[in-house]
């Protein structure tokens, strides 16, 4: 067994939003929280010198506007689609409000939306179930209903993004609690299925299993999938075991990271240490920097390059550490972002194997958040990260060596994304 006290992994840092805002706040509390989130995104915004427009104008133009709304719902509403004009899949609003989910997960694959998940006897006794599509939410043809009703509300740096996310896990479906919505769903016999939900189910019963998990396909193929990098999903110690024990005796590797929108970049870097053949170079990232004393002078802020240390991988470090030099392809798509994003540009960077796929969504950078008062917050991008060679992924997101787009059928047990990968590493076998 390898000696474990190499084993070093922070916990993300977790923060509950406690406060409720109510239909309380008064016209001059408005004001307070938008120009508070107009100031801070001035001074803490990456993108801010590539915005383009004057920030500070829009937020005066729109500010009567969002002083005169009339429920505290619609400000947020209103706020969200002012701080979205920064086009940043990190910079945010959120505010708690009394919403819930009805008991399902969805993703959108082309133009057409599908069950993945259901955590409900009642849906499934009427037949919806994993790869049962969704057609119509409350009558209106499910594409339509979210670029009416949720895209808009949702951040997004590149189209990719909002073409996914919107429609992805509860983001199509959630609303307020008690609100009835019906939905229409199509399974594969061409049954239409109609159900009403008052969306009165408790948020925790949407508790999807986000652990690593790990298979070993044919011809000793190892497949690797990681549903998230948060912390709390990610036990360094057992993946470690696993690496020794089920990973190095593969003849090749498929890591699989669609879906994934995240969590704490450390997760990543300590698997790319354990995959790794060589140091893994880094491109220097940059940060807004405002010095006060400069401001005086004329000079109000820049932005700040930062170097980034190169990766060592572990057993160049440990002796215990076996090295795991065999094939290996990284599988992406347009819900992998964030801290997933991290990981793939580090995966490019170490020049370890083709990636398989379509657009990640081109947005991470380490984000402030800000307590904007009276219940409400806003997360802001600070950071902006480039490939070692130069190349920019944020707004654009990480391209594919191989196009691959997954159809329908990865419901139903064939994964063409998959079935490219294996073939490209009995290629190189």
């Amino acid at each position: 067994m390898m000696d474990l006290r190499w084993l070093t992994l922070s916990a993300g840092l977790c923060i509950a939003f406690s406060s409720v805002a109510g239909d309380k706040l008064t016209p001059v509390q408005k004001a307070a929280i938008a120009t508070r989130f107009a100031s801070e995104v001035k001074y803490n915004f990456v993108g801010y010198d590539r915005f383009g427009l004057d920030f500070d104008s829009i937020c005066q133009a729109e500010l009567s506007s969002l002083t005169d709304t009339q429920t505290d719902e619609e400000f947020g509403q209103k706020l969200t689609l002012l701080a979205n004009r920064l086009r940043d899949g990190h910079t945010i609003i959120s505010w708690a409000a009394d919403v819930t989910v009805p008991p399902f997960l969805q993703k959108r694959i082309g133009d057409r939306v599908f069950v993945t998940e259901v955590f409900s006897d009642e849906y499934r006794d009427k037949g919806v179930d994993r790869g049962t599509e969704l057609l119509e939410i409350d009558g209106i043809p499910v594409i339509e209903y979210g670029e009416k009703n949720v895209v808009p509300y949702i951040p997004s740096s590149t189209p990719q993004w909002s073409a996914y996310y919107p429609f992805s896990s509860v983001n199509l479906t959630k609303g307020g609690r008690g609100v009835p919505v019906t939905f229409t769903f199509r399974n594969r016999d061409d049954k239409k299925i109609s159900v009403m939900d008052r969306r009165e189910s408790p948020w925790g019963i949407i508790n999807p299993d986000m652990s690593v998990k790990f298979d070993i396909l044919s011809d000793n193929i190892g497949l690797l999938k990681i549903p998230s990098f948060r912390a709390d999903s990610f036990d360094a110690r057992s993946f470690a075991d696993l690496f020794e024990q089920k990973i190095v005796p593969t003849d090749g590797l498929i890591i699989d990271i669609r879906d994934n929108t995240g969590g704490n970049s450390e997760v990543g870097d300590f698997i790319m240490q354990l995959i790794a053949t060589d140091t893994i170079p880094q491109a220097d990232w940059e940060t807004p920097e405002y010095e006060a004393a400069y401001a005086s002078w004329g000079k109000k802020w820049h932005t700040k390059s930062v170097e980034s240390p190169s990766l060592i991988p572990y057993y160049m470090q440990y002796p215990d550490v076996p090295k795991y030099d065999k094939p290996i392809v990284l599988l992406v798509n347009n819900g992998t972002f964030s801290s997933a994003e991290d990981f793939a540009v580090l995966f490019r960077n170490a020049k370890r194997g083709k990636i398989i796929g379509t657009p990640t969504g081109g947005s991470t950078g380490n984000p402030i958040i800000i307590n904007l008062g009276w219940g409400y917050y806003g997360m802001i991008c600070t950071r902006k990260e480039k490939m070692a060679d130069g190349t920019e992924f944020i707004g654009i997101g990480i391209q594919p060596d191989i196009v691959e787009e997954e159809t329908e059928e990865v419901f139903f047990g064939n994964d063409n994304v998959l079935n490219s990968a294996l073939r490209i590493l009995a290629s190189e076998s």
